[in-house]
């Protein structure tokens, strides 16, 4: 994504804030900025704003939250930072992680009390590196509501919204001060706004295979499940802008996308007493201990594929979920009253599968360890008649990008920063360290919505 140089360059229109991308983190920034008292447009590449949130549950994390005392939650910003700091191993940017799991909160209640985004906790989910439950959702528990919601919001806000507009290059000084950019129509016309703040909030690179051959070697040729323009742009405009990056090998993976019907499945079937079997009919790892990496366990599988298998009372607990609905309408979830019968529907051996489920009802009982080392305290004993779905893993979004401060302002190499360009969501660097492993559920919504805040107020100051 070129630089253009300024030279003696005049633009028709230039707006105090412009920001590149309308997913959720673009929407917060907006916010936050008319909050201000200050004009914003936002540009979004497609013809609706949709992006990576509207493929996600829909769910932030955040500690202290008036949604949580109300449930009788007690949770600090403290405890939040020492959950992910013990997630990661401490291979993160402390710094960050104490500025995100301190604003998070007030991003949630300020979203709920000024702009009427109502989240409420989310009690299914537990664990998965959380000490206890802070995941807070809509009540529709969908991503595409939350984008909804936003919209709305920012309507409401006045902001203003330019879909179809794709950016493609920024001019800047020789100091790295971005003053205008160039969008693209999609009949292949430009033009050209000027800018007194540029607010990176485009998607990450899960969907540029170049980036990934580049930055996650180990991950090339891997199944993908993200939005279709997450190439990176943002991330790569900022490095041309003079922008460092960080953690660039790190993305989330899920190893529970409902295949071959390419839809998302939730993880709640799990988390209370399910499992996942190979092609063997055999567990294959500890399914609790890390539910990025679990994507990359089931990838290495025969054929790429496991079955998570739970039973009619799970299934009775949530079947009102959205993700749910979708996969019995579309014939992807196996009903059967034995295990007999399970195995013949998923094409797995039954002897296997019958010992799977035997030596784990011993360890939910106490009887014996688990192999896997999974820890079931009061998880769900599966008991016939069973459900199963076929399920693949991918990358589902990265989590490497551009270096931020405390404002999201973007960070040079020497740590200097970047005079008025600042970023958040998949365009910034997240706090799950280097690796697949330490993502924590719901830290991409918290960091772009966290982020797109902090970037809005900061931007709207250099009016």
């Amino acid at each position: 994504m070129p630089v253009l140089p300024v030279l003696s360059k005049k633009f028709e229109i230039t707006v105090p804030v412009l920001i590149a991308g309308g997913g959720a983190c673009g929407l917060t920034a907006a916010l936050a900025a008319r909050d201000a008292g200050v004009d914003v447009l936002i540009l979004e590449k497609d013809m609706i704003p949709r992006g990576t949130t509207s493929m996600s549950q829909g769910t932030m994390c955040a500690a202290g939250t008036q949604a949580q005392r109300d449930a009788g939650i007690e949770d600090s910003a403290d405890q939040f930072f020492e959950d992910v700091m013990t997630k990661v191993h401490g291979e993160t940017d402390p710094d960050l992680v104490r500025v995100v799991t301190r604003e998070a909160a007030p991003t949630i209640d300020w979203l709920g009390g000024t702009h009427g985004i109502p989240f409420s906790v989310d009690t299914s989910w537990k664990g998965l590196g959380h000490s206890v439950q802070r995941l807070h959702a809509p009540p529709e528990r969908t991503g595409e509501a939350l984008m909804g919601r936003l919209l709305q919001a920012v309507e409401r806000s006045g902001a203003d919204l330019m879909t179809d507009a794709h950016l493609t290059d920024a001019y800047a000084d020789a100091g790295g001060r971005v003053v205008g950019v160039r969008i693209e129509r999609p009949d292949g016309s430009h033009e050209d706004i000027g800018c007194n703040a540029l607010i990176l909030a485009t998607c990450g690179f899960a969907n540029n295979p170049d980036m990934i051959a580049e930055f996650i070697p180990d991950m090339k040729g891997a199944h993908v499940f993200t939005w279709e323009n997450s190439l990176g742009s943002g991330i790569r405009l900022g490095i041309d802008l003079g922008g460092s990056v960080a953690d660039m090998t790190a993305f989330q993976g899920y190893g529970a996308l409902a295949y071959p019907q390419e839809l998302l499945f939730n993880y709640n079937y799990v988390i209370d007493g399910g499992v996942l079997v190979n092609k063997n009919g055999e567990r294959f790892s500890d399914e609790m201990a890390d539910v990025s990496g679990q994507g990359v366990k089931v990838m290495q599988q025969p054929d790429h594929v496991a079955y998570m298998i739970y039973d009619e009372t799970l299934h009775a607990r949530y079947e009102h979920l959205h993700e749910t609905r979708q996969a019995l309408e579309v014939g992807a979830v196996k009903f059967a009253a034995s295990v007999t019968e399970l195995s013949s529907a998923l094409g797995i051996p039954s002897d296997a599968l019958t010992k799977t489920l035997r030596d784990l009802s011993a360890s939910k009982a106490g009887y014996q360890d688990d192999f896997w080392g999974r820890v079931f305290s009061d998880a769900h004993d599966l008991k016939a008649p069973y459900y199963g779905i076929q399920v693949t893993g991918a990358i589902y979004h990265t989590q490497g990008g551009l270096e931020v401060n405390e404002n999201a302002q973007v960070k040079r190499g020497d740590g200097s920063l970047l005079p008025n360009v600042f970023a958040g969501g998949g365009a910034a660097r997240g706090m799950s360290g280097p690796r697949c492993s330490g993502y924590i559920p719901a830290a991409g919504l918290c960091m772009a919505m966290t982020l797109g805040r902090l970037a809005g107020q900061s931007a709207a100051r250099l009016k």
